[in-house]
């Protein structure tokens, strides 16, 4: 299997290579490649409560970009995206704090590797896609929420904690299909590899699979919000005892923007439940609101709150309130202190208050 596999990358870059060879060269200043990368630098204390009170950093590295092979003149609808990705962390704030909510969402044991490698095909009103990609930037999204640090933020606890899923700091290999019904309706539907990031018997360990249907509003005009709501189900399979559970749960996103003036609001709500004997993490509910442009001379500023709570198999729920701001120094640098208030992390575990610093570099 593993072979197979290296053989089907090997495939995939010697097709880019050959094409690049017999078709009109690709370049950035016609549209057909475009690259991006960002640099975060963060360091977070556990101030008072939780398991020990010492500060714990990371950095992150993720460099990538696609390639649209209509614009550069090879066949219509192709899209080739790519990114490699790496995190050095010193020192472990989940294990500080005791808590499900990680209060870092970019802090991992250290990697370098290839983050995704995909390849989507669109087909009139559907598209597929295929390869190594994080489940997350495709389901279960709420983009209001992307300010915020903690992870139950991002994807929620009831994927992050109750089995190995294909996100954050392990990206999978899977397949979706996405069709857009009308402007307002969308559908799409995946399956991932289980207990990711190994490739060599990707096709053993099990496998997730989920469907989402999307609903969004129309275009804001001025002082008209924007409303998106999104209703997803999934059921993760083992592939043998050692791996993990079998389990199944579902999910809610819903987001609103709206314009007042020079400022800008979103607010989010996400709902996610899983109520299975095996899961650690059965219930979980989130809000939040976004502000941009908080203070008339600061237009690019950003200004974010959100609480989350988690429903588990321990005496209390586990709660936490974060709050954020996002000073942009230029362009492409933001500087972002943080703070969190956690109740009962881990459902049993003294009460924490974090407090940290990010300097987030775009190119």
């Amino acid at each position: 299997m593993r072979k197979f596999h290296l053989f089907l990358l090997y495939a995939v870059l010697l097709a880019i290579v050959l094409g690049s060879a017999a078709l009109p060269t690709a370049r950035a200043d016609d549209g057909a490649l475009s690259t991006s990368g960002r640099l975060d630098l963060g360091s977070q204390a556990n101030l008072w409560g939780g398991l020990q009170s010492r500060a714990a950093s990371s950095a992150l590295l993720q460099w990538g970009g696609s390639l649209d092979t209509g614009a550069a003149h090879w066949w219509p609808g192709g899209l080739i995206e790519f990114s490699i990705e790496g995190v050095r962390s010193d020192g472990n704030l989940p294990s500080r704090t005791g808590a499900i909510q990680y209060p870092n969402n970019e802090w991992a044991p250290n990697f370098l590797r290839v983050y995704q490698l995909t390849y989507r095909q669109q087909l009139g009103a559907a598209a597929v896609r295929a390869g190594i990609m994080d489940l997350n930037q495709y389901f279960e999204a709420s983009d209001v929420s992307d300010l915020l640090q903690n992870s139950s933020f991002g994807l929620a606890p009831n994927f992050t904690a109750n089995f190995n899923d294909p996100s954050f700091p392990n990206p999978g290999l899977g397949a979706m299909a996405e069709v857009r019904f009308s402007p307002a309706w969308t559908a799409r539907a995946g399956v991932w590899q289980g207990n990711p990031p190994g490739l060599a018997q990707a096709l053993h360990q099990g496998a997730l699979w989920i469907g989402e249907a999307q609903w969004s509003g129309a275009a804001t005009q001025g002082d008209q919000p924007t409303q998106d709501l999104k209703l997803g189900a999934w059921h993760y399979a083992q592939g043998g005892p050692a791996i993990g559970p079998t389990t199944s749960g579902g999910y809610l996103v819903g987001e609103t923007r709206w314009t007042r003036g020079a400022r800008q609001w979103g607010a989010f709500i996400l709902a996610d439940t899983s109520p299975a004997r095996v899961n650690l993490v059965t219930q979980f509910v989130a809000a939040g609101v976004l502000v941009t442009a908080p203070f008339a001379s600061r237009p690019q500023d950003q200004f974010s709150m959100g609480v989350s709570r988690v429903n588990l198999r321990a005496p209390a729920p586990e709660t936490v309130l974060e709050l954020v701001y996002s000073w942009q120094v230029s362009p492409t640098v933001a500087l972002q202190p943080d703070v969190q208030r956690f109740w009962h992390p881990g459902g049993s575990n003294p009460s924490a208050l974090v407090a940290g610093l990010r300097l987030h570099l775009v190119f």
